[in-house]
């Protein structure tokens, strides 16, 4: 199970897996000799789908308290950097804190680690609080002045301005990063009521995987870094 979440695993337009983590999980499937068979849902519904059933590998997730005895952790590759984004047009430079912007209307990702730290220190009626199930939909509405705010990782705003040929007076500039523990790595988990026989294979699996480079390799091809 995965959701799109550029560029580490997402669907092109032709329907097409893409993404370093998608190219990771295929050939870890590939030595598990299993069906390749990767749903790309709704976070939430993904989510659901991982927390059930069994034997069901979940990417690109965070480790946040509340799931981590949820599922087997098998391992990360990636921090996530993740900012509030205004548009150029309103940028006044870095902020301290989130109360000097607390007029404005600010958009999450649903169900996202960052979504509770955004609840707790904006100071806003819930009406000036947007959620969406897709941050393609929230850099949209950003990009048409629906929202003054979005939260997003840095490498996804780049890749949306990239994807979307936003021109480069027009592309969102951070003003506030996120405090640690909310700077997440990435991994990939398995549902916590897998067989003992397939947490161990998958692990034993990955181990090999990053040993023999395949996983260095994989991040390199994709200039990214472990």
């Amino acid at each position: 199970m995965t959701e799109n979440f550029p560029p580490y695993n997402y669907q092109t337009d032709k329907g097409e897996l893409a993404g370093v983590m998608n190219h990771i999980v295929q050939e870890l499937l590939k030595r598990l000799e299993g069906k390749q068979n990767i749903e790309v849902l709704p976070w939430a519904r993904a989510y659901k789908i991982a927390l059930e059933q069994p034997n069901t590998l979940i990417y690109s997730m965070v480790k946040v308290p509340i799931r981590e005895d949820k599922f087997h952790w098998l391992t990360s590759f990636f921090s996530l950097d993740i900012n509030v984004y205004t548009l150029p047009a309103s940028y006044r430079g870095k902020i301290k804190q989130l109360a000097q912007v607390q007029q404005q209307s600010i958009g999450i990702m649903r169900s996202s680690p960052h979504e509770s730290y955004i609840r707790q220190h904006f100071h806003r009626d819930e009406q000036h609080v947007t959620t969406n199930i897709s941050y393609l939909h929230l850099y949209q509405m950003h990009q048409l002045k629906r929202l003054d705010l979005i939260v997003a990782p840095s490498r996804l705003i780049r890749y949306f301005n990239r994807h979307q040929q936003t021109p480069m007076e027009k592309r969102p500039k951070a003003i506030f990063k996120l405090p640690f523990p909310y700077q997440k790595e990435l991994y990939i988990a398995l549902s916590k009521n897998s067989s003992q026989q397939t947490v161990t294979r998958v692990k034993q699996t990955l181990i090999a995987m990053e040993q023999d480079g395949t996983i260095t390799r994989l991040l390199d091809e994709f200039h990214l870094s472990w």
